[in-house]
């Protein structure tokens, strides 16, 4: 693989290390800078790159009030909320709520910055990832881009995206269902539009940045695509949230993934 892309012996087994490692989520700030500079910012302006802000006090009060919320309670540490409005909760890696704390007493919730949204929305890695792109980042960057759908799928990429909004938008654990109002209705069609509004984001500065090969990945069918990856399901119990076992698309045991089945 590394032959292919001619990568510098250095940097090679740098990539080879990070391959080795678990997946984890790293953020959407990973992706930010030399790599998908207007995909970041077209994010920071599209819904996902809010979804954060909806939990707090007095925010979406109608929509709250709708689904029987507290519109004056602040949700930004509930179990429940934060599976759905951030990345990668109580996964390797993921969003970590303010009051986090490690055995020993030291704080471990995931740092805030206004100027630069991260984990604390719902970053690239919950719609691109199994569980988490700190795999397949690697191979990217290693390949300059020049990679196929297997190529990333092998280390946690995922081509399924019309399945992976299952997570959120139609689980059942969320309020927000079809059966409370019409707008809960989730046509993906429709949604992916919001996503990724690159057009007003490019600039000299990130022109060289465009995928050279996005055209070429469209005419390939991943693995995911032929046979999508289930969904996580979980459970909220004695106030902390618990994927069901068996549910998890990738196992970190036995290294291997799981597909929907029929």
């Amino acid at each position: 693989m590394f032959d292919k892309w001619q990568v510098k012996p250095k940097k090679r087994q740098k990539t080879v290390k990070d391959l080795r490692k678990k997946p984890k989520f790293v953020g959407a700030i990973k992706c930010n800078g030399s790599c998908h500079d207007p995909y970041y910012q077209a994010w920071t302006k599209s819904p996902h790159g809010g979804t954060f802000e909806l939990l707090k006090a007095g925010v979406r009060k109608e929509a709250k009030v709708r689904v029987k919320l507290d519109p004056e309670k602040d949700y930004t540490t509930t179990p429940l909320c934060l599976r759905c409005h951030t990345t990668g909760y109580k996964q390797r890696g993921g969003f970590k709520p303010a009051g986090t704390k490690s055995k020993k007493g030291k704080d471990k919730s995931s740092k805030i910055d206004p100027d630069e949204p991260n984990l604390e929305q719902v970053g690239c890695e919950m719609c691109h990832s199994v569980a988490g792109g700190s795999q397949f980042r690697a191979v990217m960057k290693s390949s300059k881009g020049d990679f196929t759908k297997a190529e990333t799928e092998k280390y946690g990429q995922r081509w399924d995206y019309a399945n992976v909004c299952t997570r959120c938008h139609t689980h059942p654990n969320t309020p927000f269902l079809p059966s409370v109002h019409d707008k809960y209705k989730f046509n993906y069609e429709e949604r992916k539009l919001k996503v990724h509004k690159i057009a007003d984001f490019w600039s000299e500065d990130n022109a060289d940045q465009k995928l050279e090969k996005v055209d070429d990945r469209a005419k390939q069918q991943g693995q995911t695509e032929k046979t999508p990856l289930i969904i996580e399901d979980f459970q909220i119990k004695d106030g902390k949230l618990k994927f069901k076992k068996g549910t998890k698309p990738y196992n970190s045991k036995k290294k291997t993934f799981n597909y929907k089945k029929g």
